[in-house]
């Protein structure tokens, strides 16, 4: 008789592969070292191929491994799913435990954290704001809201928004300088720079189907755009910022966008990252369906700017 895995087989496999560790998914599943170990061994020996490679030091998964973990993820998301709606009640409960960069997590998601927290009283959370991407599993959060032009993150993710970028200065600075009529210009001007937004050490401009690169002079880089809006807003330089951050600024007459027919040709992406077992639970669904609501197709702080300042459309707004 053909022998098939177990569930449980499946399960403490899918934790081996999310935690990397037979060990840590012992620790995790209230288990014995050797019960895991035994049984991946038999799953192995069932499906007849080699799951994942051992040494002393690390454990990485073979192609079919990638292959089982893939599958057996939705299998299990498929059985939370089921178990949540015969389990959860209508409205989410629980608490919900988020990582995000300092910059969105402080002008963005605490804002519409505390929007979703006001229509469902049963829910908490915390928030953990910090710019390194963080193990969910390690550390034991339900998803991330990271920002990233990269795609091999390793984790589940869905779309929340695509995240431009405006060269802006303070008023102070651009009216006691060299004028700023085109990118060009720029090489004669005190420059903030966010690493991540330059190629080669050149700001990227594109103006409709034309793009141009400008090797500036970097007075001031960082990583953090927090530190660049206030260099900024202090009138140290021109800065390439993103416009979650300084909408209001710009809005408000703080920062004034030089060069606005152009863009920069570099964009990124603002994702919902989880663990697809994660995606399963109703709690964490909910509040990644709510922030796609609150956001929209084209995001708030982009409207809002669009509404008050001559800018051509972004990519993703109709004009």
């Amino acid at each position: 008789m053909k022998r098939f895995a177990s569930f449980t087989q499946i399960a403490v496999f899918v934790r081996i592969a999310e935690l990397g560790s037979l060990s840590a998914a012992a620790r995790d599943l209230n288990l014995s070292p050797s019960a895991v170990s035994k049984s991946l061994a038999q799953l192995e020996d069932q499906l007849g191929v080699l799951l994942v490679k051992r040494t002393t030091r690390n454990l990485t998964l073979t192609d079919s491994g990638r292959i089982i973990f893939e599958r057996a993820n939705d299998i299990l998301a498929d059985l939370e799913t089921t178990l949540d709606a015969a389990r959860q009640s209508k409205n989410p409960e629980g608490n919900l435990r988020i990582t995000c960069s300092m910059a969105f997590g402080s002008k963005q998601l605490t804002p519409i954290l505390g929007r979703y927290l006001d229509g469902n009283p049963k829910v908490t959370a915390s928030i953990a704001l910090d710019d390194r991407l963080s193990n969910l599993v390690e550390e034991n959060y339900d998803l991330a809201a990271r920002i990233t032009s990269r795609t091999d993150f390793g984790y589940a993710a869905r779309k929340l928004a695509t995240i431009h970028w405006v060269y802006c200065a303070a008023p102070d600075y651009l009216d006691s300088n060299e004028p700023i009529r085109a990118p060009t210009d720029l090489v004669r001007h005190r420059c903030l720079v966010y690493p991540t937004m330059t190629l080669g050490g050149a700001w990227s401009f594109r103006r409709g189907e034309n793009t141009q690169q400008i090797a500036v002079k970097t007075a001031l880089e960082s990583n953090s755009s927090l530190a660049l809006r206030e260099a900024a807003l202090h009138g140290h330089g021109v800065a390439c910022l993103p416009t979650y951050l300084v909408s209001p600024d710009i809005i408000q007459g703080a920062l004034r966008v030089v060069v606005p027919e152009y863009r920069s040709a570099i964009t990124h992406t603002l994702y919902a990252m989880y663990y697809r077992s994660k995606y399963a639970n109703a709690l964490v669904r909910s509040f990644i369906d709510f922030v796609v609501d609150d956001v929209g197709a084209v995001p708030h702080w982009d409207r809002a700017l669009r509404e008050a300042v001559d800018l051509p459309p972004f990519d993703d707004e109709a004009a």
